[in-house]
């Protein structure tokens, strides 16, 4: 079973997903960033898919089509015109 079809992943392989190192995946587990799961008894740590997807974020996500039309504002109320 290769890792796209996998719910749950290891932090190897979330770390691939990414393009990251696995040392920023368990930073972003220690910030709290992203949830993670330890299966009991053991070390190995398992990362759902969907909180790994929500990490992401859309690179132009700070400004958004008004809807007039031809103008966005961004989060911090600049106006961006078209």
């Amino acid at each position: 079973m290769d890792a796209e079809s996998r719910d749950l992943l290891t932090v190897e392989q979330a770390a691939n997903y990414l393009q990251l190192s696995q040392s920023s995946i368990r930073s972003y587990i220690r910030q709290g960033k992203l949830k993670a799961f330890r299966i009991a008894g053991k070390r190995k740590v398992l990362i759902p898919r969907d909180e790994l997807l929500k990490l992401l974020e859309p690179a132009r996500g700070d400004v958004f089509e008004d809807e007039g039309g031809d103008e966005g504002t961004s989060k911090n109320g600049a106006v961006a015109r078209r």
